[in-house]
């Protein structure tokens, strides 16, 4: 991996001219490096800096993407840093994590999305603050909100990430066909989907999508019955899935 430029490496100084600061604010890179802070194993609060995989996900993000991932690799926090970000940064937008059971979803939103936002610069809070603050969902007065749940159907999403795809796909195969037919729907076709899991057996929807790579077919509107165009993430390196999914 290549070591990242200057610019991204820059820290936060109270001297810098505003000019240059506005400019290292548009580098989506450097506010993840810089703005967001995060609990590490020992629960020690710490700037976020990606690993070297963590970065090589960032480096490849597609607009739908799946991550067959070993354990403790820091898949679901730059994930959901990347979604903070983006709704702290961009008006109207929708993002929601769905996560495997209703205590995972507790202990993300807490630990995860509200440590992160509670831990921001205050004058970037004072900017954009929030409207809603409930146990799962955080709503910003530039109308973006992030919430974390066991489902999202309703609406339409710029984000989506689904948390333990695999055990949730073992444990509630209910919940995972409503996943495919109604949650993967939502999210329109500029928008991103990161969907991770560690491996849970040899059947079920998330072994289908991370089974066999096939060619990345011209992005689309998805339909009531298509293919939905997915790249893997493993290793560091891409690879290209599908999944067939009927409404």
């Amino acid at each position: 991996m290549n070591a990242p430029t200057p610019t991204i490496d820059v820290p936060i100084d109270e001297n810098m001219p505003p000019e240059k600061f506005h400019a290292l604010m548009r580098n989506a890179q450097w506010r993840l490096r810089n703005l967001y802070w995060i609990s590490d194993k020992d629960g020690k609060k710490i700037k976020f800096r990606p690993n070297a995989v963590q970065q090589r996900f960032i480096d490849n993000l597609w607009y739908r993407n799946i991550v067959l991932k070993a354990r403790q690799r820091g898949y679901s926090t730059v994930i959901q840093l990347m979604m903070l970000d983006t709704c702290l940064f961009n008006d109207n937008v929708r993002a929601a994590v769905i996560a495997q059971d209703e205590t995972s979803a507790e202990v993300i939103f807490r630990d995860k999305v509200k440590f992160a936002y509670d831990n921001l610069p205050p004058t970037l809070k004072q900017a954009n603050p929030l409207t809603k603050d409930s146990q799962s969902e955080l709503m910003l007065e530039n109308n973006s909100s992030l919430r974390v749940a066991i489902s999202a159907r309703s609406g339409t999403f710029q984000w989506l990430h689904i948390s333990e795809f695999g055990k949730i796909c073992a444990k509630r195969p209910d919940a995972a066909r409503e996943i495919v037919t109604g949650s993967l729907p939502t999210v329109d076709r500029n928008g991103i989907i990161c969907i991770e899991s560690t491996a849970e057996g040899a059947e079920g929807y998330f072994h289908d999508m991370t089974r066999s790579p096939r060619p990345r077919p011209k992005r689309r509107r998805n339909s009531a019955t298509s293919t939905i165009a997915f790249t893997s993430h493993r290793g560091g390196t891409r690879r290209n899935t599908s999944l067939t999914r009927s409404g």
